[in-house]
């Protein structure tokens, strides 16, 4: 078994010492033998595990043949004969010390592992009620949430005190893990004599031998993100979705930039345009991919019981910019006026009012253009384009003009006519509510028009602002004390009191918390999030199912947003099997505190009807859930889909920046490479969203030679080796 080793004894404390080296060398070669068996670590280990599993003690292999046809054996165990451990060992006091580390280690790990079994007993019936193709992911599972009920900091101190796993990384194989482990744990005691080890071995490998291997939980992980999301694209492992814009832009030569910059999906939101536009999109796309005999899914996103602000008074107010004239009237400067294209990001110090152009018609003006106009009272107008930069115009006049919200406009180059366009108004004075940290404002259920405070000189309230909210039933659970989040977290407030006056009964003060800024802008149409209020309105609305037939017969996936409960995926279900589309894969957006503290139950629920995914949509939950949560949360998400074999879609303002300005910040590309740890990242929408999927691919491409889900890879680096060059 061992090679000989000449141990020279004197006197008996040698002897001891003689033993007990004798038992570690043979310890050591056993452990040098098993992972030389089973091909875990060496010279020619293959560096991206990401469709072979990990390295060293993770790895669980199984007798039964795999999916592949591939045979795995177990590693042979060393067990001392009984002559060699009839006669009890000669331990020192430090081994003493070890050996009850290592009882008490297998303890816990038994404990852990009757946790896991009696979790599983107990979902037996729902567990049944998965899809065949699913019940080993289902089982999956339930095997970590029974582990992640205990805080196992200290256990996994103690395994890697000993050079165990620690289990950090056995999402996708959570019991065959655990077991794995736990054989190494008992190896280690039987080598010592302790006769129940041997005794658990048996009974270790026997339940590994039933369970699911490390190699097989990794291809279904593969498999159902080709179940959901289509082929894998050819250079890299991670997909890449990209947010459809209108159909005006989403045209076959827009399709077709987007297929060759690496787009895999394509996302039609449901809460803009109508089936008209959406057929338009999907009709490019048709023609894009057979164009460039490329691949591409269809994920059609319902809109969902979004929770907005209502219509604001005054919002049709009259904006003006006038030149500077000295006493004689004369023009001695130029009005000044910036024109931004609809996607631009502004920056939130604007205040005074600007006109939008959407993106097509910005990218045909240039310097020395005219814009002409009538104005609100009919009087001709011409702006001169004088600064064309990215996203902005600067424009002049040296004429009054009086815009009400939005005028039909006519762009001439040379005297020519070049392209008909519309200016929109945007940040206009009278279209929003100022709010500050200590206001008070009143949010209604009352189908009134919002109005602004009214101040003092020295701007104090004296009367209130007002806001309406577009769905008045999620306002019924409403309490004092509960947060309420307007505008993706940029405005937060709290329930100070309930009115029950007649007049006013339902409607509730709100005591302004924080504001991006010291003085902050509430508009119409802008998301109210209610993070502690318990919402009954259902995840599928009316406009929901009359959309839902043009769905599933052009798209290859739905998602159902603001998901809370089993309930919502349950009546997904029912209104797909009246449309006879069960095989339709469906995208579980979590985008509410309630919907992350259910994933565990909508994901049992959803195997029953694969292909599934979930959408980590990262806006509404971090206004939810606070923005100082949303990396934890995010992690959990991650963690719990591939506990399930399910794939994760990172999604909400990744490279949004580059996408609408054609500049990346240093932020953004961190959080880009971080979507490594997903099966797919999503891009919105914006005039640099080509650039946005290039850059995303080439990251993308990058990070999985470092990386995969939570497990470092390590290729050669490309660093000096401290040897002079």
């Amino acid at each position: 078994m061992c090679r000989a080793r000449r141990v020279r004894v004197r006197g008996g404390c040698d002897a001891k010492r003689a033993l007990n080296t004798l038992l570690e060398v043979s310890a050591q070669e056993n452990r040098s033998r098993v992972g030389t068996e089973t091909g875990t670590v060496g010279p020619g280990a293959p560096v991206n595990s990401r469709h072979r599993g990990a390295t060293g003690n993770d790895i669980v292999t199984n007798p039964r043949r795999s999916l592949a046809g591939h045979m795995h054996c177990w590693p042979r165990v060393i067990v001392p004969t009984k002559e060699a451990t009839s006669a009890k060992p000669l331990v020192p006091a430090s081994d003493s010390q070890s050996l009850g580390a290592l009882s008490a280690l297998a303890r816990d790990l038994t404990r852990l592992e009757s946790n896991m079994v009696a979790l599983e007993r107990q979902m037996g019936p729902a567990l049944q009620a998965v899809a065949s193709s699913r019940r080993a992911s289902a089982r999956n599972l339930i095997h970590y949430i029974a582990l992640r009920q205990d805080d196992l900091r200290d256990v996994q101190s103690r395994l890697s005190q000993h050079g165990l796993s620690s289990l950090g990384r056995s999402e996708s194989c959570v019991m065959g893990s655990l077991l794995e482990v736990a054989r190494r744990t008992n190896e280690a005691l039987a080598l010592r004599g302790d006769m129940k080890a041997q005794k658990e071995l048996k009974r270790i490998a026997q339940a590994a031998a039933d369970g699911l291997s490390w190699e097989a939980a990794n291809r279904l992980l593969h498999e159902h993100t080709r179940d959901a999301l289509g082929p894998r694209p050819k250079d890299r492992h991670i997909y890449i979705m990209v947010t459809a814009p209108s159909a005006k832009e989403a045209d076959r030569p827009w399709m077709v930039k987007m297929l060759r910059a690496g787009m895999n999906v394509l996302r039609v939101n449901c809460a803009h345009e109508t089936e008209r536009e959406w057929g338009q999109v999907i009709r490019a796309l048709a023609a894009a991919r057979k164009e460039t005999a490329k691949e591409c899914r269809v994920l059609m996103d319902l809109a969902g019981p979004k929770i907005r602000t209502g219509p604001i008074a005054g919002s049709g107010e009259v904006v003006s910019w006038k030149p500077t004239k000295n006493d004689l009237g004369k023009v001695v400067e130029p009005a000044r006026i910036l024109v931004h294209r609809t996607s631009a990001l502004v920056d939130a110090g604007v205040t005074a009012p600007f006109l939008r152009i959407n993106d097509r018609a910005f990218d045909v003006v240039r310097v020395g253009d005219d814009l002409r106009f009538r104005d609100v009272r009919g009087k001709k107008r011409t702006l001169r384009v004088r600064v064309v930069a990215k996203g902005q115009l600067t424009c002049e006049t040296d004429e009054r003009a009086y815009i009400r919200e939005s005028v039909r406009a006519e762009l001439l180059r040379d005297g020519r006519r070049m392209h008909r366009l519309t200016l929109e108004v945007d940040n206009a004075p009278g279209a929003a509510i100022d709010v500050k940290v200590g206001d008070t404002l009143l949010l209604t259920r009352r189908r009134v028009p919002g109005r602004p405070p009214q101040r003092d000189a020295e701007g104090n309230v004296l009367s209130p602002g007002r806001i309406g909210c577009t769905l008045p039933a999620a306002l019924d659970h409403l309490a004092v004390g509960h947060p309420v989040v307007f505008d993706d977290g940029r405005i937060q407030a709290v329930v100070e009191a309930r009115v029950d006056k007649p007049k006013r009964k339902g409607d509730f003060v709100l005591r302004i918390l924080r504001t991006q800024k010291e003085e902050a802008k509430l508009r119409a149409e802008k998301g109210i999030n209610l993070p502690n209020t318990t919402t009954t309105v259902p995840s599928l609305t009316p406009d929901d199912l009359r959309a839902l037939p043009f769905v599933v017969k052009h798209a290859d996936a739905v998602s159902l947003s603001f998901v809370r409960r089993p309930e919502d995926v349950r009546r997904l279900h029912a209104a797909l099997d009246r449309l006879k589309r069960r095989s339709i894969g469906v995208v579980l957006k979590i985008e509410t505190r309630v919907g992350f503290e259910n994933l565990p139950r909508l994901l049992i629920e959803s195997l029953r009807r694969p292909p599934i995914a979930v959408m980590i949509a990262r806006g509404d939950l971090a206004a939810e859930v606070g923005f100082e949560r949303l990396a934890e949360l995010q992690e959990e998400i991650l963690w719990l889909c591939e506990a399930a074999h399910v794939p994760a879609i990172w999604a909400t303002q990744v490279l949004d920046t580059l996408a609408r300005t054609g500049v990346p910040s240093r932020a953004e590309v961190t959080d880009a490479a971080a979507g490594v740890a997903a099966e797919c990242v999503m891009l919105n929408k914006g005039p640099f969203v080509d650039e946005a999927v290039r850059v995303l691919a080439d990251i993308l491409r990058r990070m999985e030679k470092h990386h995969y889900k939570k497990r470092s890879l390590f290729r050669k680096l490309q660093v000096s080796t401290f040897a002079s060059v």
